[in-house]
């Protein structure tokens, strides 16, 4: 399913929603931007929860089938779409399964999902005869996905769905969502304020500023860039693509290949020539200008220096390039100065903490 919109809505004297995106058949794509920038509101127009008025234009078609335009309207509930909302939408007389059962004996489309692989994705098994109440909000968050699901959605909309849970279960359900991501061949649109979230999931992204999007394309591409990272501070971070090299049995690490370079994690569970994305936050990466003889630090890579966030604050971004892809840097302005660090110049990056994008799931 594949999704097309070109919206112009005015809210308000102060607010006009204009823009032109495709969702992709395949992948999570995310809609991120601040509060207010229009991305949930884009979301609800792309799901039909909203309609605008007689004087705005919105056309928005999945794949040859208008399902709005200045004649037609095609409802929420014949979209084939599955919304999950920020708070979860669950009935509250009825267990967890008695609401796996509900979305089942309601199908708006039929789906071949296995009912026993949506739990086990989820792992839900040790929920299903728990009360709505007994949940944490991260279980109820998980049932409600899989409430979705087994509605029978073509694509799934996400509104800021961990936005009201703790910081603790939103690390837990992310490697949930990353599970659904890789096994599920529907697209997924995924509306967030977080960065982290964002890196963690997105496969294509767009940015939104004041109902406009400010940048558009692979995240893999966008993430790298200092003009969406100037304003995250320590949630600064890039996402790189690597490919299993060997495994180190004795130290019990793994070796990834970085556009010819080694980085080391704990990767085990991998096969050699998987491919990889991982995470490395700004803040973790630091520069010398020669290459460390004597450290604790196994990540260090030649790289390029490409440019410096131009800003007031004690610290600047530096974006720095291995080959095609890019890490950055979060430094001090004396460290600048001191190193005397120039656009072109060959230095080292030294990399403290790797996250892998990987299921981290205790079963």
């Amino acid at each position: 399913m594949e999704i097309s919109a070109d919206i112009h809505l005015t809210r308000h004297p102060d607010f006009v929603l204009d823009v032109e995106m495709t969702v992709q058949p395949q992948g999570i794509t995310a809609l991120y931007g601040s509060s207010g920038s229009g991305k949930s509101t884009l979301l609800r127009l792309l799901a039909g929860l909203e309609r605008g008025t007689r004087k705005d234009r919105i056309e928005i078609t999945s794949g040859k089938t208008v399902w709005q335009s200045e004649q037609i309207f095609v409802p929420p509930e014949r979209r084939g779409i599955g919304f999950v909302f920020q708070q979860q939408q669950l009935f509250p007389h009825l267990s967890v399964q008695g609401n796996l059962d509900f979305a089942l004996s309601r199908q708006h489309t039929e789906q071949n999902l296995e009912v026993n692989q949506v739990y086990d994705w989820l792992n839900l098994h040790s929920l299903l005869d728990k009360e709505i109440s007994q949940l944490s909000g991260g279980e109820a968050q998980r049932v409600a996905i899989a409430r979705v699901l087994l509605n029978g959605a073509k694509c799934i909309f996400m509104d800021e769905p961990l936005g009201s849970i703790d910081s603790p279960s939103r690390s837990r359900i992310l490697p949930y969502l990353d599970r659904l991501h890789r096994n599920l061949q529907i697209p997924m649109v995924y509306v967030s304020h977080s960065y982290e979230e964002i890196t963690y999931l997105a496969d294509h992204l767009f940015v939104l500023d004041n109902g406009k999007i400010t940048s558009q394309g692979s995240m893999l591409e966008l993430c790298s860039s200092i003009e969406l990272n100037s304003g995250e501070g320590d949630a600064a971070a890039v996402v790189i693509q690597c490919t299993v090299a060997k495994h180190d049995l004795d130290y019990r690490l793994s070796e990834l290949d970085f556009e010819g370079a080694n980085i080391f994690v704990n990767a085990e569970q991998y096969q050699v020539g998987d491919s990889l994305r991982v995470r490395i936050p700004a803040k973790d990466v630091s520069i010398t200008t020669t290459r460390p003889g004597n450290s604790s630090i196994l990540n260090i890579l030649e790289v390029q220096i490409v440019s410096f966030e131009e800003n007031s604050g004690p610290s600047v971004l530096v974006r720095l390039r291995r080959n095609k892809q890019f890490v950055l840097a979060r430094i001090t302005k004396k460290s600048l100065n001191l190193l005397d660090l120039q656009p072109g110049q060959t230095v080292y990056a030294q990399i403290k903490s790797v996250a892998l994008l990987m299921e981290s799931i205790d079963d």
